[in-house]
């Protein structure tokens, strides 16, 4: 004990460079980069938090929303506007009947979808008006489910647009919705 309390009077005892004494940071130039450089480097770290998995994959729109995979293959992410409600669907197959959560992670939030599996693909619902939908509408996200592996997306409006365009029809009531007591009467 007493050899740890030498060792920290020593160091405490040698003397600090004359003008650096009470300064609580030391001061230095950092290199000068010019504009074009940082917004390279901005826009590379903005992108997308890593790379695009699978590479060549790709939001594109659809009749019924839009997906996100490769060409000719089958969607690794479909959705699909449902009166008022997004429907989510990871074509991964685990135990028919299975329960888990998508989660959606981006820069501005996390979404937990519950879903479950059919035995062929996993498949979850949730009002487009839920605000955690930013993580996805809020620039790019990786998704993953059990099993699933993760699925790294750029940012896309095709995406957003599934969200934020889909409303109720105009004579449906949106599932999950609170009832207006005075439309019961």
């Amino acid at each position: 004990m007493a050899a740890i309390v030498l060792a920290a009077s020593a160091c405490s005892s040698q003397s600090e460079p004359q003008g650096t004494r009470g300064e609580p940071v030391t001061k230095f130039a950092l290199p000068h980069h010019d504009e074009a450089e940082l917004a390279e480097q901005r826009a590379i770290t903005e992108a997308m938090p890593g790379k695009i998995d699978p590479p060549d994959a790709t939001w594109r729109a659809t009749k019924a929303g839009a997906v996100y995979g490769e060409p000719e293959t089958k969607p690794l992410i479909e959705m699909a506007c449902n009166d008022g409600m997004v429907d989510v669907t990871r074509n991964v197959a685990s135990d028919d009947g299975a329960k888990a959560l998508f989660a959606f992670v981006g820069y501005r939030g996390i979404l937990r979808l519950k879903v479950e599996n059919d035995g062929a693909a996993w498949h979850g619902s949730l009002r487009s008006d839920d605000p955690m939908w930013i993580a996805v509408t809020g620039g790019p996200f990786y998704a993953t489910v059990a099993g699933g592996g993760k699925v790294i997306s750029p940012a896309s409006s095709i995406a957003s647009q599934v969200i934020t365009g889909c409303k109720p029809e105009a004579d449906a009531t949106i599932k999950g919705a609170p009832v207006d007591p005075d439309e019961t009467a």
